[in-house]
């Protein structure tokens, strides 16, 4: 069935996101490296070959929606063969869920539309039922395309309306988000784990930090207002493409301080207002309007929305590998290098449970986000809440400094997810196609020049590698970025060469 030829600015959405993804296959990579023996004789060549099957598709979406769902479905596909066959069941779905949805909402419902108009020109079908004649009229097709474009618009606004949501039921009242969080702290995390643009000049980055904070609270307010009165911009066409603009340049300005890239959503984003350039003011039906703010708040119960609502930190518990040289030294591994696990690496910590197990180190993420997965600590713990670590660690005074810091992570997994990874890499080197962990799409890139030492390494000049984990206090002090090391922990040494 071809697009409904009322439906242009949603098929602008469609094609959009269907390259998009079709074009990411061929970054993803071949998880038959990471697999063990009987995981990759039962996946065979799938992989293979669905990534060509994906690309082409992704061409002929230009023709037909129904070559669109392909490579949507096969980018989820991929992400959960890798969650299954590397170990790393904590992948985030955040950066690329929601996409895949809206992309998967709207192909199949121009798909629907287009099969209703159709049946409506088959007299077999309408002339024992003239309201189905109704279907195959333009006015109808366009109320109906209008009405299918702001509900997938509103879909994807929800990640923003639930993240808003997830800021004002924090533990510490609705208001502790917006006056106390230190949301610029996200500009040291993201120098600590390499991911940060601005990295390349500690003055330059220690500069903008300064200014973040110094305007934190009226830029809280900012973020937070535009999330929860999302939902208001579907009464205006104008409004709704200045709203999706403002959130595209709020995704740059993150990536450029932090290095957190939401680069399905800035695409998203994009094409949305592509879309909505090319009709008029009034195109909309009130129906429509009214679905699309309905799908907005509502949404969360069908779709999957993103709830990125947390405290931020400066005291952090970052992970990472080191690797040991042939030369007997240790270099940190790019978190990039594990291409489709890379965001284990940075978000979390090999089954790491908040306030689940005895430990030593602050209870954050690699981001420094307290609270992510909604956990409370227990009563006997350091602090009772949320709340009360994130004022803590606004001073570094979360106490770590313990006799004994066993590890709260399985100690065990680190083992055959590495080896894994590293026969991969080992495999990839020695490819005539080899496609380089830089260029997979990442949620979080490893900044080249703050990984120099293992960007200059290949696989056979590694021996061994080895899992750590630290807590860190970071600051910025006559303009440089200060890490102070509170506690730090060691896994074993895991053996790649005999």
């Amino acid at each position: 069935m071809r697009y409904p030829a009322e439906a242009r600015a949603a098929r602008i959405i469609v094609v959009g996101l269907a390259i998009t993804l079709g074009l990411f296959s061929f970054g993803l990579g071949d998880e038959l490296g990471i697999a063990d023996a009987a995981r990759a004789d039962a996946l065979g060549n799938v992989l293979i070959y669905s990534r060509l099957i994906a690309a082409v598709a992704a061409l002929f979406s230009i023709l037909r929606p129904s070559f669109a769902i392909f490579p949507m479905v096969y980018f989820a596909f991929h992400k959960d063969v890798t969650r299954a066959v590397s170990g790393a069941e904590e992948l985030g779905r955040n950066d690329y869920a929601p996409l895949i949805e809206v992309g998967l909402f709207l192909a199949c419902g121009l798909l629907a539309l287009s099969l209703l108009q159709g049946l409506s020109r088959l007299k077999l079908f309408t002339r024992n039922v003239p309201s189905l004649n109704e279907l195959g009229t333009r006015d109808f097709a366009a109320q109906a395309a209008g009405i299918l474009l702001l509900a997938g618009i509103g879909a994807h606004f929800g990640n923003y309306f639930m993240s808003g949501i997830a800021k004002v039921t924090l533990d510490g009242g609705p208001l502790s988000w917006i006056l106390e969080n230190p949301t610029s702290s996200i500009m040291l995390a993201g120098y600590g784990l390499g991911a940060a643009p601005l990295g390349f000049s500690e003055s330059l980055l220690a500069l903008a930090y300064e200014a973040v904070r110094a305007v934190q609270i009226p830029m809280n307010v900012v973020i937070l207002a535009a999330q929860l009165l999302c939902f208001l911009a579907f009464l205006r066409r104008r409004w709704l493409i200045g709203l999706t603009a403002f959130f595209d340049i709020m995704h740059i300005g993150i990536f450029l301080l932090s290095g957190a890239l939401f680069l399905h959503w800035i695409i998203l984003n994009s094409l949305i207002v592509a879309a909505l350039t090319r009709m008029k003011e009034n195109s909309f039906s009130t129906i429509a309007v009214v679905t699309g703010i309905v799908v907005t708040i509502f949404g969360d119960a069908v779709f999957y929305n993103a709830r990125l609502g947390w405290y931020d930190s400066r005291q952090i518990r970052q992970a990472h590998f080191e690797a040991l040289t042939k030369e007997g030294d240790w270099v940190r591994v790019a978190p990039s290098f594990f291409r489709d696990a890379s965001y284990l690496l940075y978000g979390r910590h090999f089954g790491y449970q908040e306030y689940r197990r005895e430990s030593g180190h602050v209870p954050t993420s690699a981001w420094g986000q307290i609270g992510i997965r909604q956990v409370q600590p227990k009563s006997s713990d350091v602090a009772s809440s949320n709340y009360e670590i994130m004022k803590l660690t606004k001073e570094c005074a979360y106490p770590v400094e313990l006799a004994i810091t066993p590890p709260d992570y399985d100690a065990a997994r680190p083992a055959p997810f590495i080896l894994g990874q590293h026969n991969r890499a080992a495999n990839l080197a020695n490819s005539a196609v080899a496609v380089g962990y830089n260029f997979y799409p990442h949620h979080h890139y490893s900044m080249p020049f703050l990984h120099r030492a293992f960007e200059a390494l290949e696989p056979r000049d590694i021996v061994a590698y080895r899992y750590r984990v630290d807590t860190v206090c970071l600051d910025v002090a006559e303009g440089k970025v200060v890490r102070r090391l509170m506690t730090q922990t060691f896994g074993p040494r895991i053996d790649v060469r005999q």
